[in-house]
């Protein structure tokens, strides 16, 4: 399915996915039994073959270990193609600047990423 970039201001996209004009509104089905993956952070970024693959980690104990020494577990990868994933990048961006949590403000003030 193609995906477009949200319009500038967003408006038309909060809690929606972004879609092309012509392409007819698909009903969004909630699945409350869809799975939840809990992540401390991103550990890797590719793009390639039209997709771009993200992985995430958690920070977990292993408890087999005296000193439960801690380690970065690979917990999921998203893939996803480019144009969805652009348009993620944009309502995050939008979500977090609405809850006052700019990330270019978060730049500005000394954050890097990791």
């Amino acid at each position: 399915m193609p995906y477009a970039i949200p319009n500038p201001d967003m408006t038309a996209h909060r809690g929606a996915e972004p879609r092309l004009a012509a392409q007819p509104q698909v009903p969004l089905i909630n699945d409350p039994h869809a799975p939840e993956v809990f992540t401390t952070g991103c550990c890797g970024l590719s793009i390639g073959s039209g997709t771009v693959t993200v992985t995430f980690e958690s920070a977990r104990c292993d408890h087999s270990d005296p000193n439960c020494a801690m380690q970065r577990v690979v917990v999921n990868r998203m893939v996803m193609p480019i144009q969805a994933a652009q348009a993620l990048v944009l309502q995050l961006n939008d979500a977090l600047q609405r809850s006052g949590l700019s990330p270019s403000k978060a730049v500005t003030a000394g954050m890097v990423a990791q």
